[in-house]
């Protein structure tokens, strides 16, 4: 047998146990393991559909990988001679080069991360860059054709560039894709239409989503600019491309543009090689790591709890990223290494930590998640560090800002939490998210993201530059992501971007957050007393606020003003004795909205919450009209009364509305539970009777909304649903995150039930969505015949309900035969 069908079959029996690759051995019962007869079927469908004439009961004979092995490879001829070997050989490759292998980690939540329908997704990850050339003579500063040479031998170089991502989430390399490049020629245009055109490139390249499921990774502009100038865009998906294989990209193309009668050196390693040595390896080290941050898991924050539009992602279905960056000359770049190495700190540490004190100033908590991005290239084979693909992973800092503490003493802490994580790193932050995000039974995500590049070098190597030109923009953005702060070497200095997600955040919020974050970088560099107290990241000058009629001040806790949006506790200038019970917040216009006191707050995952601010996102769904919030112990209960649309369907129930919320507001101000009413209960003067809808509240906790599933479409999805969440009798408006779900697990549900119910309506974007069981098969009806879809569902039910002998008679094969040793135990 080839290795590549070993491969094959081993991925296959892998992920329809959901097992790690190192879990099963060669020879055990695969039975045992778990693999029942529905999953064996479905893995005979996949052999014969790739070639491979195998029956039922040729695998249920003898259960194991390595009884499967030589099954297959009996099929094989040994005997040919050595031309035909060769040939063989030839084709095995080829064979391998066309096979479906799984994506790696943050290759996999990029892929998801593009299905809108979840909170901040479909946004694709990839990173776009402009370069200007002036010519050296009469001819363009670039030669199209020479470009075009130069981009079909990188794409011949690095398969991940001709790879296709599937609809089932597996990457398969193509054997070759054309070069994508558009030549534009401005030359003869005015300086006005150049402009425009420029702008309309940039507009589109900057946040585009590329073709992956097609094999595009990599798109490629040329504009032939007056005067023989060029520019160059180049625009590279991160599913392709981590930041440092950008770079390595980058001065292949260079090498090969410059000289294009020489080869580069033939690769001994590809990247689908570097993902099989992951998976085969680490074990002991991924479980340690797994303890580790276990123990950590219950005391771990969430994500900052930034000023958002919570309408954004209802109102803006193309979601926009816009840069502001700061350089630092040589000089200054020297001096915050000098302080930084004298203070025993790393830089990317110190612009770690004043990100931090600035996200943490116009956060509604202290305590929260910094998403961290690793390029750890591990690997000893000699042409590691010359292949392209996805080696990143992250890490999840625990930023605590809750005490004051001088700045040189907040890096020293930041820095050691750091290393000690980065020791753990093995088990990935994504890991840790979905533990999260079970545990916590909603989306936990990790929206603000410190990126540093320091250590690997110029951007753009000058060997890139004198070939591409001098960089004028760029770009980057992913999926779920408010904010990425990067911190790169640029030119001599220091390089910061700050890539944001604009409609997501109140108007303003931005630019403020990023003139506070230059003066307090400038004041760490320029001030040495600046490191032996607490970094100064407020307003030097107290805002004038006004609460009706009265002036007052919205502080922390420990008295320092808080930013528009943010809330506060009141600080009234006209009472002797100072109340600070009362919370509000200020708007752009100084105006202070009340929020509650003391006794209405409640603490969500560390995050101050008030009933006024749950109303106030509840009501941002279009559908609402009547709603009221109350404290009702430790969480925020909310009743609700939807528009009468005379719809056949009715209003939602509580559970269907709150997972359609948490996928338009911020987790912490998602109400714990939702009722439904056809009016809320109110008085003479139409003020809501309180205690009426505490009384409901009280009643409505201990009744059961279970569901069952009503329709076999409903019951085939329920069957998939409870076997890869391993739950029983899941209920049709329960949510997939709330019963344990996440990216990884939506991708298997996908999957099978793609191949169950025989139909590609069953997506990601689709289980997003649609997130309940009853929503789903909705939707699938929407999606797909459904009078097709019931008959294949019932044959699917019919299928589950068979043993392994009736399986077998089904499909017209010889009955399973069980072993001595099973027949002695059935006996």
């Amino acid at each position: 047998m080839n290795i590549s069908n070993e491969r094959w079959i081993r991925d296959a029996v892998v992920e329809i146990l959901g097992e790690e690759p190192a879990t099963i051995s060669d020879r055990e019962n695969l039975f045992e393991a778990g693999l029942d007869s529905v999953g064996l079927l479905r893995l005979v469908n996949r052999l014969r559909r790739g070639g491979l004439q195998v029956s039922f009961a040729d695998l249920a004979r003898e259960p194991t990988l390595a009884a499967w092995d030589r099954l297959v490879g009996g099929g094989k001829t040994a005997d040919a001679e050595p031309e035909a070997t060769q040939a063989a050989d030839a084709g095995d490759a080829r064979q391998a080069d066309s096979e479906q292998t799984q994506l790696g980690v943050m290759q996999h939540a990029y892929w998801v991360g593009r299905s809108a329908g979840q909170r901040l997704g479909g946004v694709a990850a990839h990173l776009y860059a402009e370069f200007d050339h002036a010519p050296t003579g009469a001819d363009p500063a670039i030669d199209p054709d020479k470009l075009r040479f130069a981009l079909e031998r990188l794409i011949e170089r690095h398969e991940t560039l001709r790879t296709r991502i599937t609809s089932d989430g597996k990457q398969e390399v193509l054997p070759a894709v054309s070069a994508p490049l558009t030549v534009h020629d401005m030359r003869g245009h005015s300086a006005a239409a150049v402009q425009d055109h420029l702008s309309t490139i940039r507009e589109v390249f900057s946040h585009q989503a590329l073709d992956i499921d097609n094999g595009e990774m990599m798109s490629v502009a040329l504009t032939l600019l007056p005067d023989g100038a060029t520019r160059l865009h180049i625009d590279v998906d991160m599913i392709a491309a981590d930041a440092v294989s950008y770079r390595i990209l980058l001065a292949d193309f260079a090498t090969v543009y410059a000289s294009p009668s020489e080869s580069l050196p033939t690769l001994g390693l590809n990247y689908r090689d570097y993902l099989a040595g992951t998976k085969a390896g680490g074990q002991q080290s991924a479980r340690l790591a797994s303890q580790a941050w276990q123990q950590r898991l219950h005391a771990l924050p969430g994500a900052p709890a930034l000023p958002e539009v919570i309408e954004a992602l209802r109102d803006n279905p193309t979601p926009k990223v816009a840069r502001r960056h700061l350089w630092l000359p040589p000089e200054q770049k020297q001096r915050l290494t000098d302080i930084a190495r004298q203070n025993g700190v790393t830089v990317a540490m110190t612009v770690a930590t004043v990100l931090s004190e600035v996200v943490g100033h116009w956060s509604a908590t202290d305590h929260f998640l910094l998403n961290v991005p690793m390029f750890n290239r591990a690997g000893d084979h000699p042409d590691f560090d010359r292949i392209v693909g996805d080696f990143s992973s992250s890490v999840m800092l625990e930023i605590d800002l809750r005490k004051p503490l001088a700045f040189i003493d907040r890096v020293r802490a930041l820095q050691n939490r750091m290393h000690s994580d980065a020791a753990h790193a093995s088990y990935t932050g994504l890991d840790v998210l979905r533990d999260l995000t079970r545990q916590r039974g909603e989306t936990v995500l990790a929206p603000v993201v410190f990126t540093s590049a320091l250590g690997l070098g110029e951007l753009f190597a000058p060997a890139v530059t004198a070939v591409v030109g001098r960089p004028v923009w760029v770009i980057s953005q992913g999926p779920q992501v408010l904010l990425d702060a990067q911190v790169t070497e640029f030119e001599g200095g220091l390089l910061v971007n700050w890539d944001t997600r604009e409609e997501a955040l109140t108007p303003g919020v931005v630019d403020e957050m990023f003139k506070l974050f230059e003066r307090a970088l400038r004041q760490v560099i320029d001030e040495s007393g600046a490191w032996d107290r607490p970094l100064q990241v407020a307003s030097a000058n107290h805002p004038r606020r006004r609460f009706g009629d009265r002036d007052v001040r919205v502080v922390d806790h420990l008295g320092r003003d808080r930013p528009d949006h943010v809330a506060g506790q009141l600080l009234f200038a006209d009472e002797e004795s100072q109340d600070l019970r009362r919370w509000g917040r200020a708007d752009a216009d100084g105006q202070v909205k009340l929020l509650g006191d003391d006794s209405e707050r409640v603490n969500v995952h560390g995050v101050p919450v008030w009933p006024v601010e749950v109303e106030e996102a509840v009501r941002s769904d279009r559908r609402i009209r009547d709603v009221v919030v109350l404290r009702h112990g430790e969480s925020l209960v909310a009743a609700v009364a939807f528009e009468r649309s005379g719809e056949a369907d009715g209003a939602p129930t509580g559970k269907v509305f709150r997972a359609q919320l948490a996928r338009q507001i911020p987790s912490h101000l998602l109400p714990s539970q939702i009722i439904v009413l056809d009016d809320l209960p109110r008085d003479a003067d139409g003020k809501v009777k309180s205690d009426a809808i505490s009384q409901l509240i009280s009643a409505h906790a201990g009744r059961s909304d279970y569901v069952a599933p009503r329709t076999d479409l409903e019951r085939v999805i329920a069957g998939v649903w409870e076997e890869i969440l391993g739950l029983e009798d899941v209920g049709v408006n329960e949510e997939f995150i709330a019963l344990g779900g996440d990216s990884l697990l939506a991708a298997r549900v996908v999957s099978r039930l793609q191949e169950e119910l025989d139909t590609n309506a069953v997506t990601l974007r689709a289980l997003f969505r649609s997130p309940t069981i009853a929503e789903l098969a909705e939707q699938l009806r929407k999606d797909d015949d459904p009078a097709r879809l019931n008959e294949v569902a019932a044959i699917v039910l019919e299928i589950r309900a068979m043993s392994d002998e009736e399986v077998a008679t089904y499909l017209g094969e010889a009955p399973p035969v069980a072993s001595s040793t099973q027949a002695g135990t059935a006996a």
